[in-house]
This record gives C-alpha cells, sequence and structure tokens, in this order.
C-alpha cells in the first residue's frame, strides 16, 4: 500500500482486522513480521533506535482516548507536543520540566488559536468536554510538525454533531497545512461523506483500497460480514 504526499485516506474494517496494528507499524510502534515501511524515501529501521526515533519525530498521533495529561492546563499539553522534535540537550532537559522558549508558547497558542479552543489555554484538561480535549490532542500533534498524522479512531468517544465538527478541522488541516493523513473510522457515513480514498482492512489483508463511491451495501457486507457494531449509511 502506498500514500502521497498530502494525501488524506480512511482505514475501515472489523474490530480485530489490523487497523490499529498497522497504524502503529507506520509510526514505529510496532515491529512488522516481515516486509518494509518507506517514509518520505527513508525505511523504517526497527533495529535503529536513533534512526527509529528521526523518523518518528515527524509523525504525529491523534488517538481515541486523546492521551492527554488531565490534571495539567492545555496549554502545557499543547508544549508537550514539541518534546517529540527535541534532540538530547539542555534545550530537551529544560523542556522535560517546564521550561519552554518563549516562541513554543506563542507557536502553542497559535495553534490553540487554529483548533478553536485558544480561550481554554489555561484550564485544567479534566474540565474540558470530549470535543475540546481532542482538540487540545490535535495541536498537541500539530506542535511536533509532522509530516504524516495518523488518527486512530478520532471521533469514537464523541456525539454525532462533535464528531463532524473534528472530521471538519481534520479536513482543514490537510487542506491547509498539506499534511498526510491516516484515519481510522468506523462511521460509513462520515466516510463516505467526508473522503475520497478508503482502505478496507479484513484479517489482517487490504480487501479493498479505492473511491469511497464505491462503498455499496454489498461491499461493506463483504468487508464487515454482518458486523453488530458498524455504522451502516442512510438508505
Amino acid at each position: 500500500m502506498s500514500v502521497q504526499e498530502s494525501e488524506i485516506l480512511a482505514f475501515i474494517g472489523p474490530s480485530g482486522s489490523g487497523k490499529t496494528t498497522l497504524i502503529r507499524v507506520i509510526n514505529g510502534f510496532v515491529r512488522p513480521d516481515s516486509g518494509k515501511v518507506t517514509i518520505k524515501g527513508k525505511e523504517m529501521n526497527f533495529k535503529d533506535g536513533e534512526s527509529l526515533r528521526q523518523l518518528r519525530k515527524k509523525i504525529g498521533m491523534i488517538y481515541q482516548l486523546f492521551n492527554l495529561v488531565e490534571r495539567t492546563s492545555v496549554l502545557e499539553n499543547v508544549l508537550a507536543g514539541a518534546l517529540g522534535r527535541y534532540d538530547k540537550g539542555l534545550h530537551l532537559i529544560s523542556s522535560t520540566i517546564g521550561f519552554f522558549p518563549n516562541d513554543e508558547r506563542d507557536r502553542a497558542m497559535e495553534l490553540l488559536s487554529f483548533v478553536g479552543i485558544a480561550e481554554k489555554a489555561y484550564e485544567r484538561v479534566d474540565r474540558l468536554s470530549g470535543g475540546q480535549k481532542q482538540r487540545v490532542a490535535i495541536a498537541r500533534a500539530l506542535m511536533q510538525e509532522p509530516d504524516l498524522l495518523l488518527a486512530d479512531e478520532p471521533i469514537a468517544n464523541l456525539d454525532p454533531k462533535t464528531s463532524s465538527k473534528i472530521i471538519e478541522l481534520l479536513l482543514r488541516i490537510n487542506l491547509e497545512k498539506k499534511i498526510t493523513m491516516i484515519c481510522v473510522l468506523h462511521d460509513i457515513d462520515i466516510v463516505k461523506d467526508n473522503f475520497k480514498r478508503v482502505v478496507a482492512l479484513k484479517s489482517g489483508r487490504i480487501c479493498f483500497d479505492g473511491d469511497t463511491k464505491s462503498l455499496d451495501r454489498e461491499l461493506l457486507h463483504n468487508i464487515y460480514e454482518f458486523e453488530e457494531n458498524i455504522v451502516w449509511p442512510a438508505a
């Protein structure tokens, strides 16, 4: 499977089909049994920790459960995203204990404004709604200045209205910032309404890779085999 620079696509498939595992392989968290991962012409060397770390510096992650530090402020969580860019040294050490330079703080505030939550910068994360937390998590990922953004079920815990707004934000990031993006999603309506390309996994294999317009009911039944938790498109 290949993904073009600045492309956005959706991964779909039943639970256990390998979507999250594939995301984790691409990010270097899981070593594949065979095959290779190449990002911008550089092969990911899973045996070389430093080489792996350098490639992962340009890969951002957005998680289903946000993975934020709940008892600290929104701004501090976003600033933590900068740590992924730092190499070893005084800059990294000072930042890990909370001393970020002014330019990083300015950048974090710009990103909070971009995702529409700048007014919450100094509030504790545990006081936010789910949608607000996901915006913080997105700003944190952007703070890393990634070339590739991986979103693993970013709307799974959100209501339909909030889910639509988060998807709109991700599409805007792809369009305006030209960041390549892969999103794992379960809501087929959202996939069909917002994505051009979809890759479907089934039992650890790609069973479909093409235009979302081809996702008719027969194909979806073949992919999911009547999985109970799938959100089917409206008739």
